[in-house]
């Protein structure tokens, strides 16, 4: 009886062990099959097309009075456009959108895009991506999902200069016809709220026929769209009112504010508002456009994204009432009316410094072209005035006086992002003004705007490369740096 029933154990042991064997394989098999999604359409409930979107397109060298034409050749899912454009200008925004229909089944559609100037009947390549070596930047190559709505390529998500916008200088080479373009990418949906089918239907289970644009399910103060396109969950609170991952002082939400001016918040982004000053004999003070646009540049080449409202952000642009010497006092008075407009405008003080191109600044000192302050209580640096009628009286020709205000522009804005005598003293050094004072020779190296021997000549910090006495005036440049609390007596002048 008991080897009987020892056996019936046995058996039955078997028996479980088998049936646990067969359930596993069973369930591992069940389990692939259940998570395996075969797609053979990435949205049935539209035709799905590709829109490419140029927004804006910039060359980033030069020459003074220069206008170059610019056209583009698209190829989208093997599908060839020639010549579309063309656009004129150093600095132009088309706002313009190519569309073409795409194989519905397939997840990636590979775009690539070719840009040169018109010039004649002459094509000359415009260098626009991160290639490197005889041009191979002139085609940008981008490999985009109908599954998720991203692209990867010579443009991706957290790259440091920025998604949806490509550089020729992001090669680390110059010189090269590079130019810069901005762009997105997306395709079309039922409800037009920029999120796939697929993302809607499989990992958020929203409605892809129910628009979700401007939804914050979190309630973190960033809409959907926003987070999605940069990588955020957008059903998971994140604190969008102090992150900062690209430490530029504009967090999160600040970023999504300025969003259709390009703002990234994994790219060091910049934002400066200018007003002008009336005049009833000169007219009216300006920035140039060959000033701004050499500024831009030399901010692009170290992956810092500069954005000047001149009028093209709904704040700067104003024209202030005429004052010949535009003081410190002025500046703090004009900051709150003008610039704050009385509380109205508060939240701009946490994204943007403040320029004033003025006439004059003080009366004592005729000579002095621009100055940094701290209008407020704050005692943080975000404001500067530039001296355009002190520039005009020593400098005669229309390229010296715009050099001198680019230059000029740039070196009080670098007193904003942390550069000044401390930092380095052969910045703000006044034994650098002439050739019989001993600093001339001694920073002559020194090739920065910062450094008054050629404050007046060069739009540019120096990168520290030039030999004895040079500093790396990038290397320190503090984005951030106008929010942090500072304070400087006297004000700093040049």
């Amino acid at each position: 009886m008991e080897r009987r029933g020892y056996l019936l154990f046995m058996a039955i042991v078997l028996v479980i062990f088998a049936a646990i064997v067969i359930y596993h394989e069973t369930h591992k098999e069940g389990t692939a099959e259940a998570h395996e999604i075969v797609i053979d359409d990435y949205d049935p409930t539209t035709d799905i097309e590709i829109i490419f979107r140029i927004d804006r397109i910039r060359k980033v060298d030069f020459e003074y009075g220069e206008e170059p034409v610019v056209a583009m050749d698209f190829t989208i899912d093997g599908k060839t456009t020639r010549k579309v454009g063309p656009w004129g200008g150093i600095d132009t925004y088309p706002r313009w959108r190519y569309i073409q229909d795409v194989n519905d089944s397939k997840e990636y559609v590979i775009i690539t895009v070719k840009m040169y100037e018109m010039n004649g009947g002459a094509e000359i390549p415009c260098d626009i991506s991160p290639r490197t070596g005889d041009y191979t930047g002139t085609i940008l190559h981008l490999n985009y999902s109908l599954k998720t709505g991203a692209w990867r390529g010579d443009d991706f998500l957290k790259d440091e200069n920025g998604y949806g916008h490509v550089s020729g200088t992001e090669d680390g080479t110059t010189g090269e016809n590079d130019y810069e373009l901005w762009f997105s990418v997306y395709q079309t949906d039922a409800d037009g709220d920029r999120l796939t089918w697929y993302e809607e239907t499989y990992i958020y289970h929203t409605d892809p026929l129910e628009s979700d644009s401007g939804k914050d399910y979190d309630n973190d103060g960033v809409p959907i769209e926003w987070e999605v396109t940069y990588g955020y969950d957008p059903f998971t609170w994140e604190n969008h009112t102090a992150l900062d991952d690209d430490n530029d002082g504009i967090q999160n939400v600040e970023e999504y504010m300025m969003a259709e001016y390009g703002a990234d918040p994994f790219r060091q982004d910049v934002f400066v508002e200018v007003d002008f000053m009336e005049n009833p004999v000169f007219g009216t003070t300006t920035l140039p456009e060959y000033s701004k646009e050499k500024v831009i540049s030399a901010f692009t080449k170290h992956n810092i994204q500069l954005h000047i409202d001149d009028g093209l952000m709904g704040g700067g642009g104003e024209i202030l009432p005429y004052e010949k010497f535009y003081t410190q006092e002025k500046l703090s008075a004009y900051y709150k009316t003008h610039f704050l407009h009385n509380g109205e405008n508060a939240w701009r003080k946490g994204i943007f410094r403040y320029c004033v191109m003025a006439q004059y600044t003080f009366p004592a000192h005729r000579q002095v072209a621009g100055y940094s302050y701290w209008p407020t209580n704050d005692d943080t640096f975000n404001c500067f005035v530039v001296g355009t009628r002190v520039i005009k009286n020593y400098r005669f020709t229309p390229l010296a006086r715009e050099t001198a205000m680019g230059s000029l522009f740039m070196h009080e804005l670098g007193h904003t992002l942390g550069i000044f005598w401390h930092t380095y003293h052969g910045c703000d050094n006044s034994t650098n003004n002439y050739p019989w004072l001993p600093g001339w020779s001694i920073y002559e190296n020194y090739k920065s705007c910062m450094n008054y021997r050629y404050a007046w000549n060069i739009i540019d910090y120096s990168d520290g490369t030039h030999g004895t006495g040079d500093f790396d005036d990038w290397s320190h440049v503090d984005p951030a740096f106008f929010e942090k609390r500072f304070f400087a007596e006297p004000p700093i002048i040049l």
